[in-house]
């Protein structure tokens, strides 16, 4: 049982016009190559109607290697697009892998012209210009604080880029009470779960404390100000003053 060649089948959604007679013919008849047409007709719509360019020889070869086996691959790239020679299989008992082959095939086409698409952006394009990193004292993220429970402001904070791996915290705090304790300073993770305490605050309520920077990237961005008992008791108190999310 003999089928269309594989680049014939991507012929017909790239190329229709070079596609021969036969092979139109064939398609239309064969349930298994029309299901492979039909798989790589919406991965070519999902790529853009742009002009594609041909994938490296090596690409094609790993894909059909892998998506049709060693002996159907090698098949392929003789051109011959036959099955062994033999009484013909049902298809539906023809696997690799348990994937049914005219589906393994369907998948190698449509790998093939994803592989099409990349070589299609990638030719031409400019690289992307890299990243810069920040500068140094550049303002990663920044936040009003406001007393809980009201938006009565209670000062700001600002997160400074000090290297690639610390970050500096720097809090002004305002109009915090003359409530009985020591003002402290901490960073709450967004889950609402986790926090860790940066420091205490002078006497004019401002401080600037050194942040390992993948703290802030887990999620530790909500500033937080307690007032704490002299109790030698190091957990948050419950009682806070002012809170801000970095953002």
């Amino acid at each position: 049982m003999a089928h269309a060649d594989i680049d014939d089948l991507a012929a017909l959604v790239i190329e229709p016009a070079d596609v021969p007679g036969p092979v139109r013919r064939h398609v239309g008849a064969c349930e298994r190559c029309s299901a492979t047409v039909e798989a790589l007709s919406t991965t070519r719509g999902a790529l853009g109607a742009d002009p594609l360019v041909a994938p490296p020889p090596e690409l094609r070869a790993r894909v059909m290697a892998e998506a049709l086996g060693p002996s159907t691959a090698a098949a392929t790239e003789t051109g011959t697009g036959e099955t062994p020679p033999g009484d013909p299989v049902p298809l539906a008992s023809r696997h690799r892998g348990g994937v049914p082959l005219w589906l393994a095939s369907a998948a190698a086409v449509t790998a093939l012209v994803a592989g099409l698409g990349v070589g299609r952006m990638s030719v031409g394009e400019p690289e992307a210009a890299p990243v810069e990193p920040e500068p140094t004292g550049a303002v990663l993220a920044a936040t009003p604080l406001t007393a809980l429970g009201s938006d009565a402001p209670r000062g700001a904070v600002e997160a400074v880029n000090a290297s690639d791996d610390v970050v500096t915290v720097s809090v002004r705090a305002t109009e915090l009470g003359d409530e009985p304790g020591y003002h402290e300073v901490w960073l709450i993770n967004v889950d609402g779960e986790r926090m860790v305490a940066l420091g205490i605050l002078a006497r004019s309520d401002n401080g600037t404390f050194e942040v390992p920077r993948r703290l802030i990237e887990d999620g530790y961005r909500i500033v937080d100000i307690s007032v704490e008992p002299d109790d030698g008791d190091p957990t948050h108190s419950g009682v806070s003053l002012a809170r801000g999310e970095l953002v």
